[in-house]
């Protein structure tokens, strides 16, 4: 049976959870998702401005972070069999403007390199080695498929 019900059109939602949220028309891209996500490589993805990549980053986080839950409907709920969840870090990097020079730009780079993992543990000592170090050395302490993570533009 057809449902006479209307949905929302989506006008620069980027959050997945969102859009399934408020019920708004997502066009179902799931099997192409599943087809990246299930071979553990890493891609990239390169589309022009409002082409959807936020909206596609976002879909991973969800997926990756909350499993099937925010799914329900779509092809992928048949194909998804795994049932562990990941820690996403999700960096954005247009919240760092390299339009002030490069100091600017190294702390903008480095503040978000902080915030964004440390949420997961990483703890960053300004009085130790590098970040960049700092921040390799964790991450090879990380169990093996521990983390995600989706960088994008």
């Amino acid at each position: 049976m057809v449902s006479n019900v209307l949905q929302n059109l989506s006008l620069g939602t980027s959050s997945f959870r969102g859009l399934r949220k408020t019920n708004q028309i997502y066009v179902d891209k799931t099997r192409l998702i599943f087809d990246l996500a299930s071979q553990r490589r890493k891609y990239l993805l390169v589309r022009p401005r409002r082409f959807g990549k936020s909206l596609l980053i976002s879909t991973f986080e969800t997926l990756f972070k909350n499993g099937l839950e925010d799914f329900c409907g779509l092809e992928i709920e048949k194909l998804w069999k795994e049932e562990r969840t990941y820690s996403v870090v999700k960096f954005d990097f247009s919240e760092i403007k390299p339009l002030f020079g490069f100091t600017k730009f190294e702390k903008a780079l480095k503040d978000r390199l902080i915030d964004n993992f440390s949420g997961l543990g990483f703890s960053y000592d300004p009085n130790s080695t590098s970040l960049f170090s700092q921040l390799s050395k964790w991450l090879g302490e990380q169990p093996t498929n521990s983390l995600v993570s989706c960088n994008f533009n």
